[in-house]
């Protein structure tokens, strides 16, 4: 029995020497691939967190972007109407145009109405006043 038990134990002890030889054979390349993932995992934090921050942003740019499009569509609506008044203005110009020209031209049938109407009204007004 004792013969077996210490066949037993070399055998054991021969096994745990091959797990600890393979093992530890490649060890300056576990220890690399160790850092290597330590770093990765580092790196994978940073990113997340810029994705995160970056996601916040977006979401904050997508509520301007909508209040800066409702802004918009109430400027245009003050464009278009600010046009209409344009339009109006434009043709009131025009028609402002022609009666200066009218008015710088003298027509003698007009100064001889506007003679007439003149003289009545101050007839009339001296005849109020002494009355």
């Amino acid at each position: 029995m004792s013969g077996y038990s210490i066949l037993a134990f070399l055998i054991w002890w021969s096994l745990w020497y091959l797990i600890f030889y393979f093992r530890f054979q490649h060890k300056d390349t576990i220890s690399q691939l160790r850092s290597n993932l330590k770093e990765a995992n580092k790196e994978l934090q940073i990113v997340q967190a810029d994705v995160e921050e970056y996601s916040e942003q977006n979401t904050i740019l997508k509520e301007e972007i909508t209040k800066l499009l409702e802004k918009n569509d109430d400027l245009t609506d003050v464009v278009t109407e600010l046009s209409k008044y344009y339009v109006h203005i434009k043709k009131a110009a025009e028609k402002t145009s022609e009666l200066t020209k009218f008015l710088h031209e003298p027509n003698p049938d007009v100064e001889e109405k506007i003679a007439n109407f003149s003289w009545k009204n101050k007839e009339d007004s001296f005849e109020k006043k002494f009355f």
